[in-house]
């Protein structure tokens, strides 16, 4: 009897699982599919052409590095903490891409007074889009990642 019940209990936790992940799936694609939605929607209303300003693989590249940080940290943590580690140090690497693409705006801006502003603003658009890749990332892996079991 008792093998009767623990095998019908791995069977209901193995589905409460696998309803679990579906959710989050559901949840990571939501989330993505209506950012990109506003995205389009308000740059489409508004009538702005943009060229590549929300795919940078250098700021992708910036902010996935800082994982690192989380592995190297991991010895001081349990395993169920690591994911809420991940997301700060994602966004850790998003505020430093940041600085690094605002460094790199001021250093390279010129001192002409028939400077272009909308170039300059542009930029500092560009050096933010770290910022967004760390939160969204940051976010969806703390989501995703599996929760401690008692």
């Amino acid at each position: 009897m008792g093998f009767f019940v623990f095998g019908t209990m791995d069977k209901f936790d193995s589905k409460i699982t696998r309803i679990k992940l579906e959710s989050k799936i559901i949840g990571v694609f939501g989330l993505l599919f209506f950012v990109i939605l506003s995205v389009w929607y308000a740059l489409s209303a508004e009538g702005i052409i943009i060229d590549n300003y929300f795919l940078s693989i250098p700021s992708l590249i910036i902010v996935v590095s800082f994982g690192g940080l989380t592995y190297a940290k991991k010895d001081n943590y349990e395993f169920h903490q690591l994911g809420k580690v991940l997301k700060q140090d994602l966004i850790l690497g998003g505020w430093i891409g940041t600085i690094i693409g605002l460094m790199l705006t001021f250093g390279l801006a010129d001192n002409n007074i028939n400077n272009n502003f909308g170039d300059f603003f542009n930029s500092i658009g560009m050096a933010m889009i770290t910022l967004l890749y760390g939160y969204m990332i940051g976010n969806i892996v703390e989501s995703c990642w599996p929760k401690k079991t008692v």
